[in-house]
């Protein structure tokens, strides 16, 4: 008995469900768009509203269609084959900051794209001028080493590798005058740009330029600096692109406009990652014939 109402149950149920099945769905519950054959043939309509900004300048027939035309060619005479201006807000014992500068920065950034980018490092961060002084987040040493590296980047033809390194060995536990020891010495600096730098440092001259640093920072827009290290485009200052700092070798070349592409360039976008069973797996995509 039992076993001829389970016969009878499922003979109806998979009589429903093959009815379901095969019963035309009405157009209006349908969550699948279609669009007429003739539109297919051309192009897919587009919402000029709501084609995200990063998109604007990237296709001229979009540009044109959409009215981004005019903008687009402002900002495209205004930095053609120009270099993409960099700034860095940093303080030196922010641990952060030295994994940054000793990893992305100089590794990704400096090394690959040195010849299409202008530089500006500032040494100075979280620092605040209490009753007429800098007092520096991390301490008396911070300051001391904000200061020099201020020296630095005045009085050195190429600071940025004589900074990376002494950060480094800074990092590593050496104090400010062996890591300069060691740097100078590693970099063959000669003794009349040595002189200078130490010079800066033990007077007002270094003063000045920290306090010169603090305008700088403090001068962001439009967007004030809430962390570092936190970098600026083409001066712009921008919270919410500050994720960039861990894809910067893509946002420069997103945002380098040069009829040569860098070098490093080539490749970038054409390949990404996922998982596969718990492993990072490199996909190429499946290219389209020419």
């Amino acid at each position: 008995m039992k076993l001829a109402l389970l016969v009878l149950l499922s003979t109806s149920l998979i009589g429903k469900y093959s009815f379901a099945a095969h019963k035309r769905v009405p157009e209006s519950s349908r969550d699948i768009k279609t669009f007429p054959r003739e539109a297919v043939a051309s192009s897919a309509p587009i919402d000029c509203s709501k084609v995200p900004p990063a998109f604007w300048c990237a296709n001229s027939d979009l540009a044109s269609k959409c009215g981004f035309d005019t903008l687009c060619k402002r900002y495209s005479d205004s930095t053609k084959n120009k270099k993409l201006q960099f700034t860095l807000f940093y303080e030196s014992l922010c641990p952060d900051c030295q994994e940054f500068m000793l990893g992305t920065f100089y590794r990704d950034v400096y090394l690959n794209f040195g010849d299409y980018i202008d530089f500006e490092l500032v040494p100075y961060g979280n620092a605040k001028i209490q009753d007429g002084k800098i007092v520096c987040q991390h301490g008396e040493k911070e300051c001391e080493i904000n200061k020099y590296e201020g020296c630095v980047l005045h009085y050195m033809k190429e600071p940025i590798p004589f900074i990376i390194c002494l950060e480094s060995r800074i990092q590593d536990g050496s104090s400010l005058q062996k890591a300069a020891e060691k740097c100078y010495y590693t970099f063959r600096v000669g003794p009349h740009v040595a002189d200078q730098i130490i010079h800066c440092a033990a007077s007002e001259t270094g003063d000045k330029f920290q306090r010169e640093a603090a305008a700088r920072t403090d001068q962001s827009w439009p967007d004030k600096h809430r962390f570092v290290p936190w970098v600026l485009f083409n001066n712009v200052s921008i919270e919410n692109y500050q994720f960039l700092l861990g894809g910067l070798p893509t946002a420069i070349c997103e945002f380098y406009n040069g009829d040569k592409v860098p070098g490093h360039c080539h490749g970038l976008g054409m390949t990404f990652s996922t998982f596969v069973s718990g492993e990072r797996k490199r996909l190429t995509g499946c290219m389209r014939d020419p």
